[in-house]
C-alpha cells in the first residue's frame, strides 16, 4: 500500500508524455477511424504490468490499455459503465454494493468474463495488492449470479464506485489464466481491454508495444493499430521532440510551458496534487511543541503561501490551506484562505505556548516533484518567527519512504495526489495509517467524523466530509502550501480527446483518438 500512496503523489514525477507518431514520424487516420500509432513516453518504467502491484498514477496507461475496468471515470469526472452496466448500494450504510456485469465480455483470450472470474480477480487484488489498506474494509467479495457480483464491507466504504473505475486500478479485471499464474502478470497481460501486450515486440524496461484486441467487446473505443510506450528519462529531449514535430503530447512542468508554447503545442493543465508540510508528531513525542494546537497553527500563519506558489508555478497553480482538491467531495472555498500570512500572528501564538524564542526540529524533505523547492521556502518563512528546521532532503522513493516511517522526523514534506476523504482517511487521519501518520495521531472527534461521514447517504456526504476536513485545518495537522496543475503540451492539429478528467491523467485507452 505504501507504494500506492507514493505513486498517487508521484504521477507527475513519472512524467508519463504522449506522443503521436505514424511511419516517419506522423500520425495518419480521422476522427471515428484508426489511426497508425500511438506512443506513449514514460520517465521509468512500471512497477508491475499486474494491476495489482502497478503503481497508481505512474502504471495507469501501461495498465489501462489491456485491463478493462469495471467502471470508468469521464472527462467530466462523472462514473461510467464499463464491465458493469449497473451498480448500486444495497440498503443504508454504505457496507453493501452490488454490481451487474456486461452480457458476452469475454477475456482476450477468449474466456467469458463471468460473475465467478470478476470476484476471483477482485479477492486477488484485495490480498495481494498494493491498495490491501483501501481495500481493508472490504470482508468478502462474492459472485450472486452469473452476471452478478456483491461486494460486503464490515464498515462503511462509501467509495467503492470510484475504487471501481480505471484510475485506481482496483477495478481491472484478470482473466482466470492470469489469476492461475500471478508471476506472468508481470511481463504479458490477462485482461479484457482494448488492447494486448505483444510480448514479441516488448523489452521490458525499455519499450512495450500494443495491438487491438481483437475480442473487445467496443472496438469504437480501439483507435490506434499500434500503442507504444517508450521508457525515455529526459523530459527536456522529450519537449524538443514534440516541437520538431516528430512527437505530440507530452507532460510538462510549469517551466516549461513557455518554450512549448513558443512551438506552437497547445496546453492542457488540472489541479493534480497538493504540496506541504505534514506536522505529523502532533503529541510531541519527538518535538514537545507540536503537541500544542497553537503552535501548529502558528506555523501555519507564518507561510505566505500566495508568494511561494507564484515563484514556483506561476498560474499552474493556486495557494491553499487544505490538502483537498477542487471538485474533491470534502474540498471547500472558504478552507483555502483559513491562515492567512500574519507572522504577527504566528509569534503571538508561539508565546501563549509557551514558545516565545521559537524551537527547532528535524524535517525530511525529497526533491521529488519540486517538494524540496516548497520545503525550502517554508523553512526560511519559518524562520522570521524564530523556528528552525534542520533538513534531510531524500532522493529516491525508498529513501523517502523508509524515513517517513521511522519516526525520527516529526516533520515531513508532502505531495498528495486527488482522492475520495474516505481514502484520506486511510492514509493520512486515522492512526493505522503509516505512511503520512506515522506516529499514529489519534483524535476521538476526528475518528467520530470520519465514521459517521462514511455511513452517510450520498446526497449528505459532500457537506459532512467539508466538516471533517475543516476540522483537521482547524487543528493544523498539515501546512498545505499550494495544489500544482499537471501540465501536458500537446499538438492539437494531429489529436483528438485529450483532455483530463479532473485531476487525473487523460484517458488514453478510450478516449484519445487521431483528429
Amino acid at each position: 500500500m505504501r507504494r500506492l500512496r507514493i505513486a498517487h503523489a508521484v504521477a507527475a514525477v513519472a512524467a508519463l508524455v504522449l506522443v503521436a507518431a505514424g511511419c516517419g514520424g506522423s500520425s495518419t487516420g480521422s476522427s471515428g477511424g484508426k489511426g497508425d500509432t500511438l506512443t506513449l513516453v514514460s520517465l521509468g518504467p512500471p512497477a508491475s504490468l499486474d494491476p495489482a502491484k502497478a503503481n497508481v498514477g505512474s502504471d495507469n496507461w501501461f495498465v489501462n490499455l489491456t485491463y478493462d475496468t469495471l467502471l470508468r471515470l469521464d472527462p467530466n469526472g462523472k462514473t461510467q459503465p464499463a464491465l458493469a452496466t449497473e451498480w448500486g448500494y444495497v440498503g443504508s450504510g454504505n457496507t453493501d454494493f452490488e454490481f451487474k456485469l456486461r452480457e458476452g465480455v469475454t477475456f482476450a483470450d477468449g474466456t467469458p468474463l463471468t460473475a465467478e472470474a470478476v470476484a476471483a480477480s477482485l479477492n486477488y487484488t484485495r490480498k495481494n495488492g498494493l491498495n490491501v489498506s483501501w481495500l481493508s474494509s472490504i470482508e468478502s467479495i462474492t459472485a450472486t449470479g452469473p452476471l452478478s457480483v456483491r461486494i460486503h464491507c464490515a464498515t462503511p466504504n462509501p467509495v467503492l464506485p470510484r475504487l471501481l473505475d480505471h484510475v485506481s486500478l482496483v477495478g481491472s479485471v484478470i482473466s482466470p489464466a492470469g489469476l492461475a499464474d500471478p508471476a506472468k502478470m508481470g511481463t504479458a497481460s490477462f485482461g479484457a481491454g482494448p488492447y494486448v501486450l505483444d510480448v514479441g515486440r516488448t523489452v521490458s524496461g525499455d519499450h512495450y508495444t500494443y495491438t487491438p484486441n481483437a475480442r473487445y467487446w467496443d472496438k469504437s473505443k480501439i483507435h490506434w493499430k499500434t500503442v507504444v510506450i517508450k521508457v525515455i528519462p529526459n523530459p527536456n529531449s522529450a519537449l524538443q521532440t514534440v516541437k520538431t514535430g516528430q512527437a505530440d503530447v507530452l507532460n510538462i512542468t510549469a517551466g516549461q510551458v513557455d518554450t512549448a508554447k513558443s512551438g506552437g503545442l497547445e496546453i492542457s493543465n488540472t489541479p493534480l496534487f497538493t504540496l506541504g508540510v505534514d506536522l505529523v508528531d502532533r503529541a510531541g513525542t519527538v518535538a514537545p511543541p507540536l503537541k500544542d494546537v497553537r503552535v501548529r497553527q502558528a506555523l501555519n500563519h507564518a507561510v505566505d503561501r500566495d508568494s511561494i506558489t507564484k515563484a514556483l508555478v506561476q498560474q499552474y497553480g493556486q495557494p491553499t490551506t487544505q490538502v483537498a482538491l477542487p471538485g474533491a467531495d470534502g474540498f471547500s472555498a472558504e478552507t483555502d484562505r483559513r491562515y492567512p500570512y500574519d507572522p504577527a500572528k504566528a509569534k503571538q501564538l508561539l508565546t501563549e505556548a509557551g514558545y516565545p524564542n521559537g524551537f527547532s526540529f528535524d524535517m525530511e524533505t525529497t526533491n521529488l516533484l519540486g517538494m524540496d523547492l516548497v520545503t525550502q521556502a517554508v523553512v526560511e518563512q519559518w524562520k522570521q518567527i524564530g523556528v528552525n528546521a534542520k533538513v534531510t532532503t531524500d532522493t529516491s522513493v525508498g529513501q523517502w519512504l523508509a524515513n517517513a516511517t521511522s519516526k525520527k522526523f516529526p516533520v515531513l514534506a508532502f505531495g498528495y495526489g486527488a482522492a475520495p476523504t474516505y481514502l484520506m482517511s486511510l492514509d493520512w487521519l486515522l492512526p493505522h495509517a503509516t505512511a503520512f501518520n506515522p506516529f499514529a495521531s489519534e483524535d476521538p472527534e476526528l475518528t467520530r467524523r470520519l465514521t459517521e461521514a462514511a455511513a452517510a447517504p450520498a446526497d449528505r456526504q459532500g457537506a459532512r466530509y467539508e466538516e471533517v476536513l475543516r476540522y483537521v485545518v482547524d487543528q493544523g495537522w498539515f501546512v498545505s502550501v499550494m495544489r500544482m496543475d499537471g501540465i501536458y503540451a500537446f499538438n492539437g492539429k494531429k489529436l483528438s480527446g485529450f483532455t483530463s478528467a479532473p485531476n487525473y491523467l487523460p484517458d488514453v485507452a478510450w478516449v484519445v483518438a487521431p483528429r
